[in-house]
């Protein structure tokens, strides 16, 4: 699964955030599989995070979407 494939998720979705296993169902991974994906993207600025509760919740970033459109 590419960066690309999985920020296409968030970019699709009608929703401004989304949880983890949301991502996951989407691309087809396990939750488990799912997050060191979403973290690596956010240590590359292309998504931000943050807790509610204990279950993270994750958004597209200006620069993912520069990113998608190939402005990066």
């Amino acid at each position: 699964m590419t960066d690309t494939e999985i920020l296409r998720v968030f970019e699709n979705s009608e929703d401004p955030a989304l949880f983890t296993g949301e991502v996951a169902d989407e691309i087809g991974f396990s939750n488990q599989g799912t997050l060191p994906r979403l973290k690596e993207l956010a240590d590359k600025g292309y998504l931000a995070t943050k807790k509610s509760g204990r279950v993270p919740m994750w958004w597209i970033t200006d620069r993912g979407r520069e990113f998608l459109t190939g402005d990066e």
